[in-house]
């Protein structure tokens, strides 16, 4: 599994390199630098749509995320977003200032782009103004990008910004050339400060082209940062070189499905990939990663911009590296129990299992929703995916034992389902997973044995003896994905096999 970990310490994912969709983020991230290559309007409100509509609960990133792309490609306000925005409350308060200040930002930049139409309310801009109001001055003085946030947020309020944090920003200097994530951000910071204030800042010589070549060279894995050096650009009058720079390198990663931009993954593992093979891996995960690998752990659960299924995978997999301090996140967890809804519908099926997979991992004892009980028609592929995935995972439900009686019709039609791996896609790894929690099934253990034998076929890739493949073919990729999955399958593994 050593061999999957990325430059930046985190694991890849075997079956998804150049396979990778476009998300909303990463697309929000570039809207102001995209130009033609941004989505139509009418494209645009249908994928951000379609992305709301994957996501049973949406954090404050997502949200901002949707209405920057929306308002960039002068497309209406789709219904769900609009709802979403509505019922968004603040975000809690962070103990770690530089969290704290993002949070808000975000926040408040949401009510800015939609002039406070939806977010209004005098009681809001009080309470954001107390929020920022509490910020220490004196602990970010050397922190330029948080200044300067906390500035843009004061700007977005229409509100008069305290002279100490004026007077801060105009003392701020970019004698570092972007390098770094904090240097990077912290010289974007200092020319807006520049732009706004007017203040006499000398910018090193070669500036631009330290960061064309930097951008030319591909070093750069990170999307935000990778937009920072875009917008340093602009501010360095570079408009044209920051166009050829996004024509060619960041329009070729446009997905061609939904026109969203897909994250600048390249020789990087994700907290995804890193989470399965904590899974897959168990007490012998410590043996693979490196403390560049915890580090990363760290970093995304300190970044605002992080999602909260991506928060909680990450935190599971820095619990199980060994590290002990994956219990200073306790509020990570809370949020999580927070997020979890009394009753699960067919609709919200495939998000409360994502959420709840992860959370009682950190949080065994995390309160179960009740299923509402669903026809499954199993011609029918979306009914029969989410009967398989909750038969699957009925021990995440307060009413598991209805559950693994629910779906006659599906139940029924498992011994076909497991009977073959040859041409049968996701729904066969999903009714594998799915056969020894359905009651109604009538398979048995011998059943169990030979589906087992089956699935044993498409077992080894190129390096990877002990994972699976979706295909049968042994040249193609392993999947970490099927491989984690294939975990609640009697005899998919040995015991003590190294992965």
């Amino acid at each position: 599994m050593k061999k999957l970990q990325g430059i930046n310490g985190l694991i890849r994912m075997p079956e998804g390199e150049g396979q990778e969709r476009g998300d909303l983020y990463t697309t929000a991230l570039y809207t102001e630098n995209f130009g033609s290559h941004l989505l139509a309007a009418d494209n645009a409100n249908r994928t951000v749509r379609n992305a709301l509509g994957d996501q049973s609960t949406a954090d404050l990133p997502t949200l901002w995320s949707a209405l920057k792309l929306i308002r960039a490609a002068g497309a209406a306000l789709p219904v769900e977003l609009e709802k979403r925005l509505a019922s968004t409350a603040m975000p809690a308060r962070q103990q770690d200032v530089g969290a704290e200040i993002a949070a808000l930002w975000f926040w408040i930049d949401i009510g800015r782009m939609q002039g406070w139409s939806v977010i209004a309310g005098k009681s809001f801009v009080e309470e954001a103004l107390i929020r920022l109001g509490a910020i220490d001055l004196n602990s970010i003085t050397n922190k330029p990008y948080l200044l300067w946030r906390l500035f843009d947020s004061y700007s977005a309020l229409q509100k008069e910004r305290p002279l100490e944090l004026e007077r801060a920003l105009k003392n701020v200097d970019s004698n570092k050339l972007p390098g770094d994530y904090e240097s990077t951000l912290d010289f974007q910071a200092a020319l807006e400060a520049r732009a706004t204030l007017g203040n006499d800042l000398v910018v090193p010589n070669g500036a631009r082209d330290h960061i064309v070549r930097l951008l030319d060279s591909s070093q750069v894995h990170d999307d935000a940062l990778i937009a920072s050096m875009l917008r340093s650009l602009e501010l360095l009058n570079a408009q044209t070189e920051a166009k050829r720079l996004v024509k060619d390198h960041i329009a070729s990663r446009v997905d061609q499905k939904t026109g969203l931009i897909r994250s600048s993954t390249l020789a990087k593992g994700s907290v995804h990939g890193t989470y399965l093979a904590a899974r897959l891996l168990d007490t012998s995960f410590p043996a693979v990663v490196s403390e560049r690998t915890r580090d990363e752990l760290e970093r995304v659960l300190k970044a605002p911009e992080t999602d909260q299924i991506t928060q909680l995978k990450a935190l599971v997999a820095l619990k199980r590296s060994g590290s002990p301090s994956w219990g200073n996140y306790g509020s990570i967890i809370e949020q999580g129990r927070a997020a979890l809804p009394a009753t699960v519908t067919f609709a919200k099926l495939s998000g409360y299992i994502e959420l709840v997979d992860v959370l009682v991992q950190l949080d065994p004892n995390a309160r179960l929703a009740r299923l509402e009980a669903f026809d499954a028609d199993p011609g029918v592929e979306d009914l029969l995916s989410g009967a398989l995935m909750a038969l699957s995972n009925s021990m995440y439900f307060s009413n598991s034992e209805e559950v693994r009686s629910m779906f006659p019709a599906v139940q029924s039609a498992l011994p076909q389902l497991i009977g073959s791996s040859k041409g049968k896609g996701l729904n066969y790894f999903r009714a594998l997973t799915a056969m020894t929690n359905a009651s109604r099934s009538g398979l048995g253990s011998n059943d169990f044995d030979k589906a087992a034998e089956d699935l044993r076929t498409l077992k080894g890739c190129k390096e990877f003896p002990s994972l699976y493949r979706m295909e049968a073919d042994k040249a193609s990729p392993c999947s970490l994905s099927i491989s984690a999955a294939m975990i609640a399958v009697p005899g998919a593994y040995d015991f003590g096999e190294n992965k």
